[in-house]
C-alpha cells in the first residue's frame, strides 16, 4: 500500500553516522583513476557504472543526504571519467560510463512510487502533470522511433522531474540537505573551476582527444588559450549552466573555500563563452537579491566585489581579456552575430513544424536519442520552446508548460523565500535555468536537473516552513 506524507517521520529525519561509509565513496571515486594508471581502462567502462549504481543504492537506502551529494557528483564529474577511458581504449560515441548519473537520479523513481497519493496535493500536482506529459510523449516515441530511442531519451525528459519530486517529497530532510548541498556544490564549483582553467591554459592529453574524436566544432580549438572551457563536462554548454547554478549557490553560506571556488569558478564559467547561461545567471542573481534582507544583500554585494578584485589579474591578462572582449562585443552587436543569424534561420524553419504536429513527434526523435532510431534522421533544437512542442505535441506539451510554469509561479511567489535565503536561492537557480528556455531545452537532462531538483528543494524548504516556521533557520 502506497504511503503518504504524514508517514514520513522520523525514520528518515534520523541520520546514522556516516563513518563507515566513507571509505567506500573514496575508493569508488579512485578506482577509475588508479585502473586508469594500470592500462585496466577497458574494465572502468563497465564498473564505473555498476558500483556507481550499487554505491547510489546504498546512500539512497540509509543515507539519504549523501545520495543526493553522490547523485551531484556523477553528473559533475562522469564525463571526465568517460574521457580517461576513451583515451586509453578509444573514442566511444556511445559509452555505458555516461548512463551512471541517470541509474543513480533513476532511484528517485521509489520515492515517488512509495508516496504516489502525495501528488495529487497542490504543491506536488504540477510537477505530476509534468510526469504525465512526459509519459505521453515516450507512447508517442515507442511507435515513431522504436523502443531504445525512445528509452533513451526518456531518461533525460524524465528522470529530472522524479529527482526533484524525491526533493519535495522528503521535506523532513531540508535542514541537512540545504547544508550538504551547499558544500556539495562549493567542492564542485572549485573542482570544476580549478580544473577548467587548466585545460584552458594547458589542455590535457585527454582532453585534446576527446576534442577531436567528437567533432565538436563549438568547442574551440585543442591549444593553450584557444579551448572553449568545458572542463569536466562533455561540452562548454552543459558546463555554464552547470556553473550557472553552483555559483548562485554559493551565496547560501560562508566559510573559507567560498572564497577560491567563486573566483575560480568565475573565471572558467566566463571562458566557457556561453552567453545564454551569462544571462540566466543574471537573472537568477537579481531574483536572489531581491529577496534578500537589506543587511544580507550588502554582504553579498561585498563579497561580489571581492571576487571580482581576485579575479581581475586573470581577467587582465591579454588572452582571456581579447576573448571576452570579442564575446562581448557579440552581445551588443547581436544582428551581426552568426550564431544569432543561424538560430532566426532555424526559427523560421522549423517554428511550424513544431507546432504543427499535434500528436508529436514523441520523445526519441531529437538529439542524441535519435541518432539510435534506424532512420537515421536526427533533429538537434536550439530552442526549448519549439522542441518540448515538437516532441510532446499539443497535450503533452500543455501538461508540460503548465506544470512547469505552475511549479515555477509557486515557488517565486512564496512568502518563505524573503525569511529563508536558502529557498530564495533555490528558486533563483530554477528561474535561471527557465529563463533560458528560449535557447536551448535546460528542463532536461543535466540543466533539467537543476531546474527540477532546485524546484523540489524550494517546494521542500516552503513545506518546512509551514510546518515548523523559523526554527534552526
Amino acid at each position: 500500500m502506497a504511503a503518504t506524507l504524514k508517514d514520513l517521520g522520523p525514520d528518515i529525519a534520523t541520520s546514522r553516522s556516516t563513518h563507515g561509509i566513507w571509505p567506500y565513496i573514496i575508493l569508488f571515486w579512485a578506482f577509475p583513476f588508479i585502473f586508469y594508471f594500470a592500462h585496466l581502462s577497458s574494465l572502468t567502462n563497465y564498473l564505473f557504472p555498476v558500483f556507481g549504481f550499487l554505491l547510489g543504492v546504498k546512500l539512497y537506502r540509509d543515507f539519504p543526504t549523501l545520495y543526493v551529494s553522490h547523485m551531484w557528483w556523477l553528473w559533475f564529474v562522469t564525463p571526465e571519467i568517460r574521457r580517461l577511458v576513451d583515451y586509453q581504449i578509444g573514442f566511444q560515441p556511445v559509452d555505458p560510463i555516461m548512463l551512471t548519473p541517470y541509474l543513480v537520479t533513476g532511484l528517485a523513481f521509489f520515492t515517488v512510487l512509495k508516496y504516489l497519493p502525495a501528488l495529487r496535493q497542490k504543491t506536488l500536482f504540477p510537477m505530476a502533470l509534468v510526469v504525465l506529459g512526459v509519459l505521453y510523449a515516450y507512447i508517442v516515441g515507442l511507435v515513431n522511433t522504436g523502443f531504445m530511442p525512445a528509452t533513451y531519451g526518456l531518461l533525460n525528459w524524465l528522470l529530472p522531474v522524479l529527482f526533484g519530486l524525491h526533493m519535495a517529497i522528503r521535506w523532513q530532510d531540508y535542514l541537512r540537505v540545504r547544508r550538504t548541498l551547499f558544500h556539495t556544490f562549493v567542492w564542485g564549483t572549485l573542482v570544476m573551476g580549478v580544473y577548467g582553467l587548466v585545460q584552458y591554459v594547458h589542455p590535457l592529453p585527454w582532453d585534446t582527444y576527446w576534442m577531436t574524436a567528437s567533432k565538436l566544432l563549438s568547442i574551440g580549438q585543442p591549444e593553450p588559450f584557444h579551448v572553449r572551457i568545458f572542463s569536466t563536462m562533455n561540452s562548454p554548454g552543459p558546463f555554464a549552466f552547470e556553473l550557472m547554478g553552483t555559483l548562485l549557490m554559493l551565496f547560501a553560506g560562508g566559510g573559507f573555500w567560498r572564497i577560491p571556488a567563486a573566483v575560480f569558478g568565475y573565471l572558467a564559467f566566463l571562458l566557457s563563452i556561453v552567453r545564454a547561461a551569462w544571462g540566466g545567471w543574471f537573472i537568477g542573481l537579481v531574483y536572489i537579491l531581491s529577496r534578500l534582507k537589506p543587511a544580507h544583500l550588502i554582504r553579498y554585494l561585498m563579497g561580489i566585489m571581492v571576487i571580482v578584485i581576485l579575479a581581475m589579474p586573470m581577467l587582465l591578462y591579454k588572452p582571456v581579456y581579447e576573448r571576452l572582449e570579442a564575446r562581448f562585443n557579440s552581445i551588443e552587436n547581436v544582428k551581426q552575430n552568426a550564431s544569432y543569424q543561424a538560430r532566426v534561420k532555424f526559427y523560421g524553419e522549423f517554428f511550424l513544424e513544431a507546432f504543427e504536429t499535434p500528436l508529436g513527434s514523441g520523445i526519441g526523435s531529437t538529439g542524441t536519442a535519435a541518432r539510435l532510431s534506424q532512420k537515421g534522421h536526427v533533429v538537434n533544437f536550439d530552442s526549448g520552446i519549439m522542441e518540448i512542442p515538437y516532441v510532446l505535441g499539443w497535450l503533452g506539451g500543455t501538461l508540460f508548460f503548465l506544470g512547469s510554469i505552475w511549479t515555477l509561479i509557486y515557488m517565486l511567489s512564496s512568502k518563505w523565500a524573503k525569511k529563508d535565503p536558502f529557498i530564495a536561492i533555490s528558486s533563483g537557480i530554477s528561474l535561471a535555468v527557465f529563463s533560458t528556455l528560449i535557447f536551448v531545452d535546460t528542463l532536461i537532462g543535466s540543466t533539467g536537473m537543476l531546474f527540477w531538483a532546485f524546484a523540489g528543494t524550494s517546494i521542500a524548504g516552503i513545506h518546512y516552513r509551514q510546518v515548523k516556521g523559523m526554527e534552526n533557520a
